[in-house]
């Protein structure tokens, strides 16, 4: 048997490999039977272009992130240390010894990052083609999974008049089993697909409930009796269905489009944030007051401590009055203590700011109030 070539492996690592995550993670959910629905040829292509494209990315959000930080990030890895890696590797030989060791640490952290934007870029480009609905406007964003956009409303959904969102789908669904014609209803909450067609081969009701027509005399219909079939999901294979009529129930909100791409663009920004923070840990902070493994463990617990509040100010969740005090107190101490490190803050304003921020906390929580009950 042929032993692998040492090219061959760190051509795939990096010519295929960050394409196959990018592509994985973007067929996620209903889609995923879509990842294999093309020729190895075609697949090996879009790994290839998509590869490209999160290395690409990537080199460009830390050329970014150099500027911006003033940081010395992957320094070792130059013009000169590249052509002396990749000349040996070219010729199936291994790179000397003190050029490995020079240079093996960065290159672990941007072969993680490719690795790790890939899988970022993909989940994202999924979030944005679903959120801003790009498949619905332009046939190259969409999916092969037809009965994605038949169950979740289609052009219905997103070109009603009123511009509602759908609330949920409703099936009736005529199925012949054992020789009998029966007919069924619910709400259609989930389904599978064929991976090599498309088509459905199963669907499931939530709700379900078996029709029967009472006929009279002359056969004709008088009235449908209906009858819940007990259980969570009904499940019916799509071989026994003969036709099935889908309704569509919107909700009467409108949709919120802008705060849906505001909430995408927000995410996508707090994770390339904690994404920094997280790299920022391999690298030489000193010119920040940032010395030893205590001090970066500090800066990255206050700088998350920091995002996480932002993310709470900016989406709140709790409702009582007052709410946003406790969160912008805690970002202003966490910006108080990175910035403490430096020595541009005292250390007794840290802590009296920690201080207010745990007193506000405590007295500004919403009180719960217990229903007592009484008997006579």
């Amino acid at each position: 048997m042929d032993q692998i070539a040492l090219n061959t492996v760190i051509a795939v690592m990096m010519a295929i490999f960050p394409g196959f995550i990018f592509r994985k993670c973007y067929y996620t959910g209903e889609f995923t039977k879509q990842f294999n629905q093309s020729t190895e040829f075609d697949k090996l292509l879009w790994n290839v272009f998509f590869s490209s494209i999160s290395i690409g990315l990537t080199f460009l959000l830390i050329y970014l992130f150099r500027g911006i930080t003033g940081l010395k990030v992957l320094d070792s890895l130059s013009y000169e240390t590249i052509h002396q890696l990749s000349g040996p590797i070219a010729n199936n030989q291994i790179p000397q010894k003190d050029i490995i060791s020079k240079t093996y640490k960065d290159l672990l952290v941007i072969v993680g990052l490719i690795y790790f934007f890939s899988c970022f870029f993909g989940l994202t480009l999924h979030w944005l083609v679903k959120t801003l609905r790009l498949d619905i406007w332009s046939p190259l964003f969409r999916f092969k999974n037809y009965w994605y956009y038949y169950i979740h409303g289609g052009k219905i959904l997103y070109n009603n008049p009123e511009n509602k969102k759908l609330a949920f789908t409703k099936a009736d669904v005529l199925c012949e089993i054992g020789g009998e014609t029966k007919l069924y209803s619910g709400i259609l909450s989930q389904y599978t697909v064929n991976k090599e067609d498309n088509n459905l081969e199963n669907i499931f009701l939530t709700n379900a409930q078996a029709l029967k027509q009472i006929k009279d005399a002359d056969g004709n219909t008088t009235a449908v009796k209906a009858r819940n079939i007990p259980g969570a999901v009904f499940c019916i294979p799509y071989h026994t269905v003969l036709n099935m009529n889908l309704v569509y129930v919107y909700r009467n909100t409108e949709s919120k489009n802008f705060q849906k791409f505001f909430t995408v663009v927000f995410n996508i920004l707090f994770f390339l944030c904690l994404t920094f923070i997280v790299v920022s840990l391999w690298f030489d902070l000193s010119k920040y007051g940032i010395v030893g493994v205590w001090k970066k463990a500090g800066f990255a617990w206050w700088s998350y401590f920091a995002l996480i509040n932002l993310r709470l100010l900016i989406f709140p969740k709790n409702k009582f009055k007052f709410s946003w005090t406790i969160e912008l107190s805690f970002i202003i101490t966490a910006l108080l203590w990175i910035l403490h490190y430096p020595t541009l803050v005292p250390f007794w304003s840290v802590i009296v700011s920690l201080s207010i921020s745990i007193a506000l906390a405590v007295f500004l929580q919403p009180k719960k109030h217990h229903n007592h009950t009484s008997t006579s």
